[in-house]
């Protein structure tokens, strides 16, 4: 139980989760950490943990050193001198400095003082601008779980938006790191392609055509880490304006080839979506639509606050409403304590017995939830979707894999809708069906990149809105002509 313990808060606190080795091949290979080249260049883990990747860069190293040159004193010189780490934990430090010695004795090595620094990467700047190779994942811990370092952390450039995660500050660690022809290659979690705490980032690797590699993992989760995640190789110095985008292949466990693309390909709006180019060229024309129609109204559904209490069945028919559960097209029963979109005065909503017998039994439950500014206790806890009641609408969900996923339900008035969005439309509803359940659809969310396990994707209502009429626009073309 200990153990488990330690290890819940270091990931929690520390941001460590280890990466299996055929991801560390993965980025070494995309990296250009092979081959004779290696040799005599300087490569760093700046957040090396036990040791994971440098145990397979010094392996690359001695195995191409001693292909050509059998001095061992030679060797031991040039993981001395080449071969650098940085480790805030001093327990992971230690087991990084032993699982180096154990790998090096199978070479007949011994007793090399390696440069593997016990120190916070945030406040090193000694390596800057002499790595050849900055290799590694990065710790991934949220803002608020950041304690002492929150300071250091804010005096970077890449730190100044949003709720920053430490893993996008180790890219500016890195980046500063490397020479003028030096070469960067991480996992880390994808979020920072449309995060607003990516803005920074992305501008800055924008502006100085940074991007050479990208793999994006898409579901597959290379390690227990609750995230989804992306390998980036970045490249200072680099002369062509396209870089190569990869998706990851969880069968054989490698990256594959899908196309090269330019910064107007994957740049969109400010964030990054990557795909292949063609797929790319038709969620632009989506992303950057801008009709003058207003022909679809996207809002979500209730936010009551308290499910249990406003959904069921109940022993009174006053102020109730029939309600669709968007998630599963499911109707229910829901206490509706509202008039014309206001809330019924409780003395009005009460004078049945049974009614105010079920709030009295509920009301501290009530009154503990967080509520808009001038909610009341006894309404809901939001007032979204609360004047839509008397309009016919359409309930969705936002969690599909396929097509056949898609839950489109009619509302008529005086229906509610929760658990998902809802559509307000002239539009009918075969149109609005021919719009949404189809392949066409299904694509464009993915494309948004908003992964959720199983290998669902999510939107939002402004995903929704600009998906419905950008297709409107476009089903009056095909009319026209």
């Amino acid at each position: 139980m200990k153990n488990n313990t330690i290890t819940l808060t270091n990931e929690k606190l520390k941001g460590q989760f280890y990466t299996p080795e055929f991801i560390i091949n993965n980025i070494l290979d995309l990296a250009g950490y092979y081959g004779e080249s290696i040799i005599r260049k300087h490569v760093i883990d700046n957040s090396c943990g036990d040791g994971a990747f440098l145990v397979l860069i010094v392996t690359r190293y001695c195995d191409e050193f001693l292909k050509f040159n059998s001095d061992l004193n030679t060797l031991s010189e040039e993981l001395l001198n080449y071969i650098h780490g940085i480790e805030i934990d001093e327990i992971e430090c230690n087991k990084c400095i032993n699982n180096l010695n154990e790998l090096v004795a199978k070479y007949g090595l011994r007793d090399i003082k390696w440069d593997i620094q016990c120190s916070d990467a945030l406040q090193i700047d000694k390596y800057n601008g002499m790595m050849d190779f900055v290799l590694g994942n990065p710790p991934y811990v949220r803002v608020h779980n950041l304690g002492d370092s929150f300071d250091l952390i804010k005096n970077f450039l890449f730190a100044q938006n949003g709720m920053t995660d430490l893993y996008i500050v180790f890219y500016e660690i890195g980046l500063r790191m490397l020479n003028k022809d030096g070469i960067l290659g991480y996992i880390t979690p994808s979020s920072f392609f449309n995060s607003i705490a990516g803005k920074f980032m992305r501008s800055y690797l924008v502006n100085n055509n940074l991007i050479d590699k990208v793999v994006d993992l898409k579901h597959y989760q290379a390690f227990e880490a609750r995230t989804y995640t992306t390998i980036l190789i970045l490249k200072q110095g680099r002369k062509q304006t396209t870089m190569d985008y990869y998706e990851f292949d969880s069968k054989h466990n490698i990256p594959y080839y899908v196309d090269t693309l330019t910064i107007t390909d994957y740049n969109i709006c400010d964030n990054f979506y990557f795909a292949s180019k063609s797929d790319l060229n038709t969620l632009r024309s989506i992303l950057l639509y801008r009709g003058n129609g207003e022909h679809f109204v996207v809002k979500n559904g209730f936010a009551t606050l308290a499910d249990n209490f406003f959904i069921g069945d109940f022993e009174f028919d006053d102020f109730t409403i029939p309600i669709v559960k968007a998630s599963t097209g499911k109707v229910n029963n829901c206490l509706f304590p509202y008039l014309d979109g206001k809330i019924v005065p409780y003395e009005e909503l009460t004078k049945n017995p049974l009614i105010k017998t079920y709030y009295e039994v509920n009301k501290d439950l009530l009154q503990k939830r967080s509520l808009d500014k001038n909610a009341k206790w006894y309404g809901f806890g939001r007032s979204q979707g609360i004047n839509d009641v008397y309009s016919v609408k359409y309930s969705i969900n936002t969690l599909i894999r396929d097509k056949t996923d898609l839950k489109l339900t009619r509302c008529d008035k005086n229906v509610g809708v929760y658990s998902g969005l809802y559509i307000v439309t002239d539009v009918t509803e075969n149109e609005l069906k021919t719009m949404l359940c189809c392949d066409e659809f299904v694509t464009y969310i993915s494309l948004l990149g908003k992964y959720k396990s199983g290998g669902y994707y999510t939107f939002s209502s402004k995903d929704l809105k600009i998906y419905l009429e950008y297709q409107y626009s476009q089903e009056n073309k095909r009319r026209v002509i």
